[in-house]
């Protein structure tokens, strides 16, 4: 049984709120109930503007906005003949309009200083029987008007540790696998033993036999010859000791790989059937675990083939929730801590303090069961060929202060690479959260004011984020780990219009430089480098140092954090071509490469907290600011039980545009958590594991090429990429001299930190260990010696400076509370000169690595 308490309790809408009441206006142009005196809504549907001359982020002088919206535009390519291809030479852009952001007011905020004290010590939340409630511990504490979307943020002072909770919760429910133990028994004996001699007999005809594409120009990927799967993928000799931080499951001396049909022999040591109809081939071999021979699908190159960004098409989810919760992705999580001594759970700074005591065993549990492996096998069957990892910078370490859980997320880390390694899948590896928050989103770890490269904190905080940077790059930079992570997106949604372009762009130049010393310049150095368009525009950054190496823009794109978009279904589904099929192909010709890296199903607002926790939506008028300004009720969209055929072909047209608009992609979010509610599944437009069982998701993806077409919008054709330097050709790293200087690292100013009061803000020191992350542990079948993982450092000799660390015995600002302070007396560090690129330093002999505390084992489950 799930918990009871608290539970969540829709916002009453003053309207008529039942799509059986007469006066409902349903979005159904074929539904009996439709109003036939529809509401005006001209108001709620105003012109598509033009980006480069609009504020993208919304009204005038709003710098904040609860999430992002229609920030960039995008487009499309036609469908060709046949089966649908990859996109060859004859990928097409289209042309038509734009659409604009809307925002909330603003975010201030005030909060105490925190106690002077050891820097890069692990947080005792986890492991203290006490509670946030003793006068000695600083606290943080967020003010009323902080409050910008009408959620609840209280001060935090006086959170006690929660009660332990012993029901398992339905967000760790696994409903598609039964994988709930059982008793051994004689029958269960005998039915495995017939199980392992079809399992041999399968191997020895050939269950394991791969399909072959041939080279061709449409981007489909030569492979080696049917079936093969020795040595094309292991990139280390199988020999030396590692750091442990994982142990792989009882060595075999057998390798195994398998088609559709084939039997699968999972972590826990189940099994299950390989359902994939798009010839994938998985690849798992104890003795080899670095082979990367797999393939999602039989039009995706195997992971150790060139991926080519021109032709190859991404078709890709986010496992959004999993490692950095969100409260409308994992609900019931947030549910169950919702509120503890007067504190609500707004974002994970704060359902860390709630859960007081419980914080290791509750968030091990999580990582533990919402996603596992039978996500990554359903993954690939349903065509996609990526997913976007994102993960907190506590998954390395956290600092005083910082009620994260530490580190242990960093074993769910390896786990996914090695899962995304057995099915073939490629893997964007985004850091999703760095200190001081770079844009004040929930998602960002701490909801409120972005203190990242703004106010006195601002630099020290974009320090920082520059060493997880590197930590993380010279980790997914070992060979062991490079045919896996193909993508790094150093930094998610820095809010450009709150943080202000250059700073943004000398921070961008200066990670490029640092990820690129680590991998070396050019093709096959390392993964692309995915950058956000920081809701600026994906035109502002065409002019983004020229010769920077395998830099891929990145854009998020949603259409319902604004007035909501209005019409009949026929009309709704169409709006992603016509608002977003404009300028993909304009953007590959003009810039390079360009991903969608989040989108949803969403044409409205409604679910459960999408605009914050407590917040309300916009379409029902229960949203901050849209009082009398409904456009419907959410009832009917919040329970995709009532949806009628009609809905979802409808719905299924506008995700199949979305698709054919974006081109290459990542849908957020692969799944969506349960709910304690009254709506056990709770925001359907946003869980596409769920679309794929309902139907309003395609089953094959590949069925979305040429829906713009077909809704009306001209093709413009696409050759090939004009600057070779962003695939890591001709001019690769070459970053002019002019760019370096016009953006240099630290910024000249920021937004409310003037050029003559740069030398007063405070920094970090140059003096701390660098952290290296640990690898998993593999033993060799048949021996106890364990296979060489890597030792975490890629490169020794590239940019071996110190990493930062506070000043001893200086106190520094409270660490999410400090950007509206614009001037100090004796900041520590302030004026400081200090190396960033290893030419400036001496060889430093040899990398510290950080002490790994090993993840706590999860609570037993019922």
């Amino acid at each position: 049984m799930a918990p009871t308490d608290p539970t969540y309790t829709a916002v009453p809408n003053p309207g008529t709120s039942s799509p059986t009441e007469p006066n409902f206006p349903s979005p159904d142009p074929n539904n009996s109930y439709q109003n036939p005196n529809p509401r005006d809504s001209s108001i709620l549907s105003p012109p598509t503007p033009d980006p480069d001359t609009a504020n993208l982020l919304g009204r005038p002088g709003s710098e904040y906005m609860p999430a992002p919206s229609i920030m960039t535009r995008d487009s499309t390519y036609s469908s060709l003949p046949g089966t649908p291809p990859l996109r060859g030479d004859d990928r097409k852009s289209w042309g038509s309009g734009v659409g604009l952001a809307g925002a909330a007011e603003g975010i201030s905020g005030v909060e105490q200083p925190r106690r002077p004290g050891s820097v890069r010590a692990p947080s005792n939340l986890a492991h203290s029987s006490l509670g946030w409630n003793n006068s000695t511990n600083d606290r943080l504490s967020v003010s009323d008007e902080d409050d910008e979307q009408g959620h609840i943020t209280p001060a935090v002072a006086g959170i006690g540790a929660a009660e332990v909770q012993t029901e398992k919760p339905r967000w760790a429910e696994v409903k598609d696998f039964d994988s709930t133990p059982k008793k051994k028994n004689k029958k269960l004996l005998l039915a495995g033993a017939c199980v392992g001699v079809l399992a041999i007999i399968a191997l020895a005809v050939g269950l394991g036999i791969g399909l072959t594409r041939k080279s061709t120009k449409d981007g489909s990927s030569s492979s080696s010859e049917d079936g093969k799967t020795g040595d094309d993928g292991n990139k280390s000799d199988n020999s030396g000791t590692k750091t442990a931080s994982t142990t792989a499951s009882t060595p075999s001396a057998t390798a195994t790989s398998g088609t559709q049909g084939s039997l699968i022999t999972l972590d826990d040591g189940s099994t299950v059937t390989y359902d994939n109809p798009f010839g994938g081939e998985w690849h798992w071999d104890e003795s080899d675990p670095f082979n990367s021979s797999a393939r999602a699908n039989s039009w995706s190159p195997r992971l150790n083939e060139a991926w080519d960004f021109a032709k190859n098409r991404i078709y890709g989810v986010n496992l959004g929730g999993w490692l950095n919760t969100e409260p409308f992705i994992v609900p019931a999580l947030y549910e169950t801590y919702h509120e503890v001594n007067g504190q609500t759970a707004i974002d994970e700074y704060t359902l860390s303090q709630n859960m007081g005591s419980n914080l290791t065993a509750v968030m091990t549990e999580h990582y533990e069961t919402f996603i596992t492996e039978k996500d990554f096998i359903e993954i690939a069957s349903a065509g996609l060929n990526w997913v976007r990892l994102p993960i907190p910078f506590w998954a390395i370490e956290t600092w005083e202060g910082e009620p994260f859980l530490e580190r242990v997320s960093w074993t769910y880390v390896l786990k996914a690479l090695k899962w995304a390694r057995k099915y073939g899948i490629r893997v964007n590896l985004d850091l999703h959260t760095v200190p001081g928050s770079q844009n004040g989103w929930n998602h960002s770890g701490r909801q409120g004011t972005p203190n990242w490269l703004q106010g006195v904190m601002g630099v020290a905080h974009a320090q920082r984020s520059l060493d997880y940077i590197r930590t993380l790059a010279q980790f997914i930079a070992q060979p062991e780990y490079s045919d896996v992570v193909q993508m790094f997106g150093f930094i998610n949604e820095p809010n450009g219009n709150a943080l202000g372009k250059d700073p943004i762009t000398s921070f961008y130049i200066e990670a490029h430089n640092i990820i690129r010393d680590i991998t070396g310049i050019g093709a096959g150095n390392g993964p692309q480098i995915s950058m956000h368009d920081g809701f600026l525009g994906i035109k502002s950054w065409y002019d983004f140092a020229p010769g920077a190496d395998r830099v891929m823009l990145d854009q998020h794109n949603y259409m319902v954090f604004q007035d909501q978009p209005t019409g009949d279904l026929d009309e709704l589904k169409i709006k992603p071509c016509q608002w977003w099929a404009a300028s993909t192909n304009t953007t590959f010709q003009t810039y390079g490469p360009v991903n969608t890296g989040e989108w949803s199903a969403a044409w409205n607002d409604c679910g459960l907290w999408v605009n914050n926790v407590l917040s309300g939506t916009r379409y029902d008028g229960t949203f901050d600011g849209y009082e009398g300004k409904a456009t419907g009720s959410c009832d009917y969209w919040n329970d995709y039980t009532q949806w009628n055929q009609t809905t979802k072909d409808a719905l299924n047209h506008f995700v199949k545009g979305s698709m054919d608009a974006f081109q290459d992609y990542f849908f957020w979010t692969w799944k969506i958590g349960n709910s304690t509610g009254d709506i056990p599944q709770p925001n359907p437009f946003w869980n596409y594991q769920l679309g794929l069982q309902q139907g309003w998701i395609p089953k094959d993806p590949r069925t979305a090429i040429g829906t713009c077409e077909g809704d009306g919008i001209a093709s413009n054709p696409f050759s090939s990429f004009s600057n070779a330097a962003v695939t890591g050709g001709a001019g690769a790293g070459m970053i002019s001299g002019s760019d370096s200087s016009s953006n240099p690292w630290p910024p000249r100013s920021l937004t409310n930190i003037a050029a003559g009061q740069m030398q007063s803000i405070y920094q970090y020191t140059q003096t701390g260990e660098p952290i290296t992350m640990p690898a998993p542990t593999f033993t060799s079948p048949g021996s106890s010696a364990t296979i060489d993982a890597g030792d975490g450092w890629a490169n020794p000799s590239a940019d071996n400076r110190k990493a930062y660390a506070s000043f001893t015995d200086c106190s520094y600002p409270a660490l999410y509370s400090a950007a509206s302070i614009t001037s100090v007396a004796n900041a520590c560090g302030a004026g400081l000169t200090q190396p960033t690129k290893r030419s400036e330093l001496g060889s430093i002999q040899q990398v510290k690595k950080a002490a790994y505390p090993q993840p706590t084992t999860p609570p037993a489950r019922r």
